[in-house]
């Protein structure tokens, strides 16, 4: 029994329709052969990808909605693809490198054919499980079941054992007469469960080097060699999706360099516009409903983080050593419109920052580090949002029409005191006109009123701010030049 166990596990197979046992799907006897079925297995990852991609292709479709922007790093990604290699996406932490893996998984089948109980999910006629080729090879039924798509993450861990992240086989078992597919001789680890699937390995630098070591084998030679020394030939089919941040960064680790001769590299890098930045976050913020975010809390938001990243240049972005990603963006237009929510109101307002921005500093403390803290880290956001709302400030006052110029001013200035929340002034028609031109709604309104009159404050002077939601008229004196 042993001599004919260890037979199997090293033996390939490979079933055809003339020596296929009969097959059961769902009680019923079925032909996989011809017919629907016959789309559902056999096929590698790669051919199923090329496959998908071909067929977007042809109808001029983008096979990564998910991806706002990078067109060039979607063409790199696509030709890799088409000739089945290995992706490391390397990049900075929440640029997308994970989004990417899983849109990548997409261009598999919904679901495919798996011989049912096998813990890799076979394919009924290449299987590569010891279990799964004694059966299809002694049994005379083998039932299948339907499998959906595979995308497996497996987190960079520097303390990964090889049970863990390969699995465990113990030859001593089988040899004793135990059944190659008792949980005693075999247990899969998370690469193995990516078998007719999506690898994906989060912080491959992060697997210790010998673990490496295991992958660039598994990779090549489709076989795995444990620390006794004992050759484990489950050819697995899989597509290797790894990530990695820049060697600079801190906590990265290098990576082992046969296994990067083994995989396509692309840079991921944050987005290439503001208008990008803020698609992003809109896409993936939680309060999808509730209060209204306008636009220019919208660019003031995503304008702050843009500021942060090193490569905007400015003297308080050259302070920043780690720069925040796309989630303090996503998290800054949650926080400020947690906050209106908070207060009941229907659009997001100054005062939803916090007092002292305190709204935007929960955001982006824990994202940014410092070169050296001369300055604290509230110090360093404060600038960031200032200066992001004095570039929108600009933004606003420039859309003003100089023709109307005086009269809007004429207007604000016999309104005396103006309350943000509560100001109402249909009998004013230049202002009111210009304001409605900045709303995409009539709840933007009030919050439209604030932006305009922060920006008369910051580009003019003419406008005094009381206290956060109250200006009023300066006089024309302040007027700057």
């Amino acid at each position: 029994m042993a001599s004919e166990y260890l037979d199997y596990l090293f033996e390939d197979v490979i079933v055809t329709e003339s020596n296929a046992p009969r097959f059961v799907l769902d009680g019923v006897e079925v032909d996989i052969w011809n017919g629907d079925l016959s789309h559902y297995h056999s096929l590698s990852v790669a051919d199923y990808i090329r496959e998908g991609l071909l067929r977007f292709e042809k109808k001029g479709i983008d096979p990564f909605p998910e991806i706002i922007g990078k067109k060039p790093e979607k063409e790199m990604l696509k030709n890799a693809l088409m000739s089945g290699s290995n992706i490391l996406f390397k990049g900075m932490k929440g640029y997308g490198k994970t989004t990417f893996s899983k849109s990548i998984a997409k261009l598999l089948p919904e679901r495919i054919l798996a011989i049912k109980g096998c813990k890799i999910n076979d394919d009924p006629t290449r299987p590569v499980c010891f279990s799964c080729k004694k059966a299809v090879m002694e049994e005379e039924k083998v039932e299948l079941t339907w499998v959906g798509r595979k995308w497996v993450r497996i987190l960079g861990d520097p303390m990964m054992t090889t049970r863990q992240l390969i699995g465990g086989l113990s030859i001593q078992k089988i040899r004793e007469g135990y059944d190659i597919d008792s949980p005693e001789v075999f247990t899969p680890g998370r690469i193995l469960k990516a078998h007719r699937g999506i690898a994906y390995v989060d912080e491959l630098g992060a697997i210790p080097s010998a673990m490496q070591t295991l992958l660039h084998e598994l990779l090549e030679e489709k076989q795995i060699t444990t620390p006794e020394g004992d050759i484990i030939p489950l050819r697995i089919d899989t597509i290797f999706i790894s990530s990695t941040n820049p060697a600079n960064y801190r906590g990265t680790s290098d990576i082992k360099e046969p296994l990067l001769d083994r995989m396509e590299e692309i840079f991921i890098g944050p987005p290439d516009t503001l208008e990008e930045e803020i698609l992003i976050g809109l896409r993936n913020m939680r309060l999808k409903e509730g209060p209204v975010l306008p636009d220019w809390h919208l660019r003031i938001l995503a304008r702050t983080v843009r500021l942060a990243r090193m490569n905007n240049g400015g003297k308080v972005a050259s302070r920043i050593e780690v720069e925040p990603s796309c989630r303090a963006t996503i998290k800054l237009f949650d926080h400020v419109k947690a906050s209106a929510m908070r207060a009941g109101r229907d659009v997001v307002l100054f005062a939803d920052y916090g007092e002292n921005y305190e709204n935007v500093k929960l955001g982006l403390r824990s994202r940014l580090e410092l070169d050296y803290e001369d300055v604290s880290k509230d110090e360093v956001i404060s600038a960031l949002v200032e200066d992001a709302i004095n570039r929108t400030s600009m933004e606003i006052y420039s859309r003003i029409p100089r023709d109307d110029f005086g009269e809007i001013i004429e207007e604000i200035s016999s309104l005396g005191v103006i309350d943000i929340e509560r100001a109402e002034f249909s009998d004013k028609t230049y202002l009111s006109s210009f304001i409605n031109n900045l709303c995409s709604s009539t709840l933007e309104f009030n919050s439209a009123l604030e932006i305009l009159l922060e920006a008369l404050r910051r580009c003019t002077g003419v406008i005094s701010k009381i206290e956060c939601g109250k200006y009023e008229y300066a006089g024309k004196g302040a007027i700057k030049d």
